[in-house]
């Protein structure tokens, strides 16, 4: 009975594991995207406009940095990556 136990605690424990390491990879992989975007961030009624820049993702402190144009000037905004969409434009 032990064993069972032992067992589904470690099977728990690298499922969890395992759900943290792709979170954390599939962050890291978008670093760097170039181009035109709109970028949505949830809650926040403003849509951004990123044209012909880039959008950094900073995975280990959770946000997206960009640079959209706000009333002609450009303007910093971080965003957390958990409530931020991204559309690539055309």
């Amino acid at each position: 009975m032990k064993t069972i136990k032992y067992v589904s605690l470690a099977l728990a424990a690298l499922l969890l594991t395992g759900c943290d390491f792709m979170n954390r990879t599939s962050r890291t992989m978008d670093t760097m995207l170039g181009g035109d975007y709109d970028v949505y961030i949830q809650g926040h009624p403003v849509v951004y406009h990123v044209k012909n820049d880039k959008i950094t993702s900073q995975p280990d402190k959770g946000y997206y940095i960009f640079y959209p144009t706000v009333n002609g000037k450009k303007t910093l905004v971080q965003s957390p990556i958990q409530l931020t969409t991204i559309v690539k434009k055309d």
